[in-house]
């Protein structure tokens, strides 16, 4: 864990949130600034910078989790986007994934 890490902090539970599902690697919950209907960020609990510094055992277990996610809310389509880095868009450095989901995506890309 990182102490000046938002993710963290809400991981820790020293801000709260209303977690949609937690597991013994993830949180998920809802993005305070949606860009579509469902906006949903999966945080893992491993504070890791980025994309890069996730080893293949853990990724896989966010691939369930996400998966879970989208199942346990009737999400037929669904888009998983991950920025890596700043120049990609990343503004808090703790690896997380939006799924987002909603008539606007196709629109979006």
């Amino acid at each position: 864990m990182s102490s000046d890490c938002i993710f963290c902090k809400i991981v820790k539970g020293e801000i709260p949130s209303n977690f949609i599902k937690e597991n013994e690697y993830c949180v998920v919950f809802k993005d305070l600034n949606p860009k579509s209907d469902v906006h949903l960020l999966v945080v893992p609990k491993k504070h890791l910078k980025d994309i890069t510094e996730i080893d293949n055992d853990l990724m896989g277990k966010v691939l369930d989790t996400i998966k879970e996610v989208a199942k346990e809310n009737n999400l037929e389509s669904f888009r998983i986007v991950n920025n890596c880095g700043e120049n990609a868009g990343q503004s808090v450095f703790h690896l997380h994934f939006h799924v987002l989901s909603g008539s606007n995506l196709k629109d979006n890309f």
